[in-house]
């Protein structure tokens, strides 16, 4: 018969306690100021959707220009008004309209006087 080697018995390990989950503390974030309100309402991003749009859309009107023949200058393919007019007004309105939608006050953010 095959002897059966005996184990010694293992200790218990006593295991550590779940560790106690606290509540999460509110943080003050540099970006609000105790509550969670934005600083820009939805009119600022509106406006600033815009303004980026115009200076997209003069920066598309001033692109190109290549010469299809690199012998010949075409002077009104690169002077045309559209790029020397009418994509720079496009692009200091689309400025002009971001730093509007920048400055312009939040009149959802109004603190409230109430006690």
């Amino acid at each position: 018969m095959a002897k059966q080697q005996q184990q010694a018995p293992q200790p218990q390990r006593k295991t550590a306690p779940a560790p106690v989950r606290r509540p999460a503390e509110k943080r003050e974030s540099i970006f609000n100021e105790g509550d969670r309100t934005l600083i820009y309402g939805r009119k600022n991003f509106v406006l600033m959707g815009i303004g980026l749009a115009l200076v997209l859309a003069g920066l598309a009107l001033m692109s190109g220009g290549a010469m299809p023949d690199p012998n010949k200058w075409e002077p009104e393919r690169i002077y045309s008004p559209m790029r020397i007019t009418v994509a720079p007004i496009l692009m200091v309105a689309g400025f002009v309209t971001v730093i509007l939608g920048i400055f312009k006050k939040n009149s959802d953010n109004q603190p409230s006087t109430e006690a």
